[in-house]
């Protein structure tokens, strides 16, 4: 798949945001807590520090698009793989994420 350079606009919570196109996107195998319920803001602080280092911008490979119309993402920086360090801090999807649609 194409490797293609972005910038991130928002996040949403610890796995999913926007980039500055309108583009919404969500890692793959990361799953963290949503914005709103206990842990979710430090999540969300988690993210967005490790790509505010590069000022928002990261390689992107798209994967998958989910049952939401999100392209499912592995995104990484000139620090590395941002899925990786996402899984290594606990973040981990566990299997319990579902409704990957192939493209």
């Amino acid at each position: 798949m194409v490797i293609k350079r972005k910038r991130i606009g928002t996040w949403h919570d610890g796995d999913s945001g926007k980039f500055t196109d309108g583009t919404k996107f969500r890692l793959q195998g990361v799953r963290s807590h949503e914005r709103h319920q206990f842990g979710g803001s430090k999540a969300t602080r988690t993210a967005a520090g490790m790509t505010g280092r590069t000022k928002g911008f990261v390689n992107v490979r798209t994967v998958a698009r989910d049952r939401y119309g999100r392209v499912v993402v592995e995104m990484s920086n000139k620090d590395g793989s941002i899925n990786k360090r996402m899984k290594n801090k606990g973040y981990r999807n566990k299997g319990r994420w579902k409704g990957i649609l192939h493209t």
